[in-house]
């Protein structure tokens, strides 16, 4: 439960960083005083943040927030279910770079968790509700090679395990 609170928290923030960055330019004289929320809602594609680009006031159409597309299922190109969303893989500049989905199995057991690549997923918004779909069958899923979490070599006594490596050395120079 943990980690999903921590990755839909760290999803929600990168999914806003492009309205961070957006910023008033250098020497500009910032804007008086708005009207309270309601009366001055965003147009569409408007940006969602305050004048000093401090804030996200609403989510935008094209963004989706974390605690939805955590446990969110993935569809095929022929509308089949492919798996669930369990996890995402952010790197330290908090860019999503893979969605971890579960694959096969029944109600978690014989279940495998596959790695996509987060531009891979279409996120489509309809009328009839919001859907991902990744354009690979279950068999190229099923397929695929398990993604491996990384864990931390352990601390105390011998360090055994395949996450950890020898320190390179070189003959050459």
């Amino acid at each position: 439960m943990r980690k999903t609170t921590i990755a839909a928290t760290a999803l929600v923030a990168l999914m806003a960083s492009p309205v961070f960055a957006q910023s008033a330019a250098p020497g500009a004289t910032p804007p008086a005083a708005s009207s309270p929320p309601e009366a001055s809602a965003p147009a569409p594609g408007a940006s969602a943040a305050t004048s000093s680009g401090t804030f996200v006031e609403a989510q935008r159409q094209d963004q989706w927030l974390a605690s939805k597309l955590m446990g969110s299922k993935v569809r095929g190109g022929a509308d089949e279910t492919l798996g669930d969303i369990s996890d995402v893989v952010i790197d330290g500049n908090g860019s999503v770079l893979a969605v971890v989905i579960g694959v096969g199995g029944f109600l978690g057991v014989g279940e495998k968790s596959v790695a996509v690549p987060f531009k891979s997923l279409e996120m489509v918004r309809a009328t009839t509700g919001d859907k991902l779909v990744l354009r690979h069958s279950k068999d190229e899923l099923k397929a695929a090679p398990s993604f491996q979490a990384y864990r931390p070599p352990s601390t105390g006594g011998a360090v055994t395990g395949s996450n950890t490596t020898a320190p390179a050395t070189s003959t050459t120079r």
